[in-house]
């Protein structure tokens, strides 16, 4: 388990800034998306398309990643995935 606590807190530390881009930061205080309970996030009904592809992009980048970290510390994804969900409303 500590294993896995190390490569959450470096999904966040180190992955998640990059993902947290100016667009998605812009996107979330605007009310166009928001984080789910299993990791990933999801467009608000009307929103522009731009805000669509830019969900699908982050969801296909968390996908990539909470599925190394599963593989490498025999979790399934979606156990990652709702640890980083727990991990990035903590805040």
């Amino acid at each position: 388990m500590r294993p896995f606590l190390i490569f959450i807190f470096l999904l966040t530390t180190f992955i998640s800034p990059a993902l947290h881009a100016s667009p998605l930061d812009d996107a979330r205080e605007a009310g166009q998306i928001i984080e789910t309970s299993d990791g990933y996030i999801r467009a608000q009904k009307g929103v522009p398309a731009n805000i669509d592809v830019l969900v699908t992009d982050i969801n296909t980048r968390r996908q990539e990643a909470y599925t190394k970290i599963a593989k490498k510390n025999g979790l399934t994804v979606k156990q990652v995935g709702e640890e980083s969900y727990k991990k990035r409303t903590a805040n």
